[in-house]
């Protein structure tokens, strides 16, 4: 399944991703997050986003050394010969495969690697890496959820290692969260032709539309707020409605 919230900016897109870090992490869980910047890199925030879930998990990686290993031992069944190629864009997972192994024969210097390669595309097979990758961290004592915030601004790299994760029979307990602004998403974008290529190929799409809220919700807000009956926050809360549009945040 893959969970979609579209809305306007300051609909609370992100807000309501967010509710669900804590009860996931209770029940072992784990939490990849990117988002994309208009015209900034968008074929390096998925590899940034895992740069960053890797970094955290190599600061907790001495609380339990035997739970790290046997996620290297499935990385490393997963990615196999081509752990170089991840090592290079994604350190943090070089420091945590060749953690405490100056000896590993997958630990190669990434001295002098240009980073400019990261902005261009990536290939078919570093994509297929980048899914067996994901497929790896997806267990069901850890299940993996994946959210990338304004997919408006995605790249077509992005998207098909998206389409390529949802639709490998072999990834489970894995959960998908894309956010965009459905104002700038229309029939011919490329967003639009992914997802309709994914529940094509037998995915469930859920699609959660996020919007202005009434003038009641706003009155009931401030009245809650304030500790006041909503009859004495009318004029206040049609004040505040009027100003913001109804958006939330």
């Amino acid at each position: 399944t893959i969970a979609i919230i579209a809305g306007g900016p300051g609909t609370g897109k992100s807000t309501l991703v967010n509710q669900i870090k804590k009860p996931l992490e209770e029940k072992g869980g784990r939490f990849v997050e990117g988002k994309f910047v208009n015209f900034h890199q968008p074929d390096v925030v998925l590899t940034a986003a895992l740069d960053t879930f890797f970094g955290i998990l190599f600061d907790k990686s001495r609380d339990n050394p035997k739970q790290m290993m046997l996620l290297r031992w499935r990385i490393h069944d997963a990615i196999g010969s081509g752990s170089d190629a991840l090592l290079n864009i994604i350190p943090n997972l070089q420091k945590l495969m060749t953690m405490g192994d100056e000896h590993n024969p997958s630990s190669h210097s990434t001295r002098g690697y240009n980073t400019s390669k990261r902005r261009g595309d990536i290939g078919i097979r570093m994509k297929y890496l980048l899914v067996k990758l994901i497929g790896a961290l997806s267990h069901r004592s850890h299940p993996l959820v994946l959210f990338l915030d304004d997919l408006q601004w995605a790249d077509a790299m992005t998207l098909d290692v998206i389409r390529m994760i949802m639709t490998d029979p072999d990834i489970e307990h894995f959960l998908f969260i894309g956010c965009y602004r459905d104002s700038e998403v229309g029939l011919a974008h490329p967003l639009t032709s992914s997802l309709n290529d994914i529940q094509n190929q037998g995915t469930n799409v859920i699609t959660i539309k996020l919007g202005q809220i009434e003038k009641e919700c706003v009155n009931s807000l401030v009245s809650d707020a304030l500790c006041l009956p909503p009859s004495l926050c009318v004029r206040l809360s049609t004040v505040v409605h009027r100003k913001t549009g109804g958006i939330v945040l």
